[in-house]
């Protein structure tokens, strides 16, 4: 693997999981020193990252973690209605018997209410079984859609946590799918894929206002925000406050990550939901 493929997965995974938030402005120079590497494999990986639509490269401006816009989370569960089913489908054709016992090893995760840690697992779960199903199907344009999706996906449920008590459902939602996989009927495997769809859209409609004081107003990024991000630029140095966020690791995420509780850390992260950086006008050092 070359210092570039590395560095890719690195800042990939450090942007799925918003170790590094939406609209994090950086710099090549500030990648090479969180990551100890050149200038070369930073541009290859932030240019592979910017085909994906996970960072950002604004001509003079420099590079940006992409935003998220909640008009991009009604997108993909628009996308994932139609792409799921028919990998389910696929797949209830063509798994294999080491396919169905991984995603049934996948399924029956249910993550413990209260528990961050726990409710990343799952996370990190759920993604394996809805690529495991598009992988099951042996066809690689959907693993690779499939893929996309959950990946964006991934960056909202890690950014805002909601930990309610929806881990039974989950599970036998996404058994039934198995089953109907593991019985080699497409029309059922289907079925209660596009249902289990259905249903996370429910249960993510109230997902940016769990907290009983929220506001729609709150969802857009006000100046407090936006000069927050002023002055993140203006203190920005061999010490800049990029320098503070941490390398990605477990002990991070359990620290740091948001959960309900968290009210004002919660208000903060849904502002940064609908931030774009080609609006701020900001410039970073190249």
């Amino acid at each position: 693997m070359t210092t570039a493929e590395r560095l890719y997965r690195s800042l990939k995974q450090d942007i799925t999981t918003c170790v590094l938030l939406p609209g994090t402005p950086f710099s090549e120079s500030e990648l090479c020193r969180r990551y100890r590497t050149s200038r070369t494999p930073v541009r290859e990986a932030c240019r592979h990252l910017e085909r994906e639509g996970l960072i950002k490269i604004v001509s003079f401006r420099g590079y940006f973690v992409a935003p998220l816009t909640l008009a991009q989370f009604h997108n993909l569960h628009e996308v994932q209605l139609i792409v799921d089913p028919a990998a389910a489908g696929l797949a209830a054709l063509r798994a294999t018997p080491a396919q169905l016992h991984s995603m049934e090893k996948c399924a029956r995760y249910q993550y413990r209410v209260g528990v961050k840690t726990s409710y990343y697992a799952f996370l990190q779960r759920n993604f394996h079984l809805h690529v495991g199903i598009a992988e099951a199907s042996q066809n690689a344009d959907l693993v690779a859609m499939v893929t996309s999706i959950q990946t964006h996906l991934m960056r909202f449920f890690y950014l805002i946590i909601a930990m309610d008590a929806y881990g039974t459902e989950l599970v036998q939602e996404h058994e039934e799918i198995i089953a109907a996989i593991r019985a080699r009927n497409p029309i059922q495997a289907q079925h209660y894929s596009a249902e289990h769809i259905r249903k996370t859209i429910k249960r993510s409609a109230g997902l940016f206002m769990t907290s009983t004081e929220a506001r729609l107003g709150e969802l857009i990024a006000g100046p407090d925000l936006l000069e927050s991000f002023k002055d993140r630029d203006a203190s920005s140095s061999s010490s800049s406050s990029w320098d503070a966020i941490p390398t990605s690791n477990t002990s991070w995420t359990s620290q740091k990550l948001l959960g309900k509780t968290d009210s004002a850390l919660f208000r903060a992260a849904r502002a940064s939901i609908t931030v774009d950086p080609d609006t701020t006008g900001r410039r970073r050092p190249q």
